[in-house]
């Protein structure tokens, strides 16, 4: 199958990293993201900022993070815009995440540290160093030993059968 047989595809999506080297680290420690050698633009871009810009790749998956600083610009923490990322070890981020208090509050009816069993989907929210918001999904919410979680809400859509998994293919 060519690349063009597959419809588009996302290849990375961008965030603003206060301190790039930090958000490296939690990326890499916390969801296991691999740092890969990231080009240095120097003078080949125009960013309009008289500071140096601080850039960093890191792959999950198939797909990448660019972490960001902007000196032109104030970080600042978001409600609901964020990128979601599907892990294997659910628990082990879990565990990750509650040794740097990184847990996220969503919902009215939330206070972190909590997960989501979402259609059958465990779900999970974190702040990054910067604030990003970060969603880290399990597509078996059932499979899990679910007394490493101190707390659970189970949630669904008005079609319970959906999943935010449909139209994923994870063994590619």
């Amino acid at each position: 199958m060519s690349s063009s047989d597959r419809g588009p595809l996302l290849t990375h999506v961008s965030v603003i990293a206060a301190d790039v080297a930090e958000s490296t680290e939690f990326y890499e420690s916390v969801i296991g993201a691999a740092p890969i050698p990231t080009p240095t633009f120097g003078n080949q871009a125009d960013f309009h900022a008289d500071e140096g810009i601080e850039f960093q790749i890191v792959r999950i998956g198939d797909q990448q993070l660019h972490l960001w600083n902007d000196p032109a610009r104030e970080p600042e923490a978001t409600m609901f815009a964020h990128f979601g990322v599907h892990v294997d070890d659910f628990e082990t981020v879990y565990r990750r995440a509650a040794e740097r208090d990184a847990f996220a509050a969503v919902g009215k009816e939330s206070a972190p540290p909590q997960v989501f069993d979402f259609n059958g989907t465990a779900q999970l929210y974190l702040r990054d160093p910067t604030g990003n918001l970060v969603e880290v999904n399990y597509p078996e919410f059932d499979a899990l030993d679910q007394s490493v979680f101190g707390s659970v809400v189970r949630r669904e859509t008005t079609d319970p059968d959906t999943s935010i998994y449909d139209g994923l293919d994870l063994d590619q």
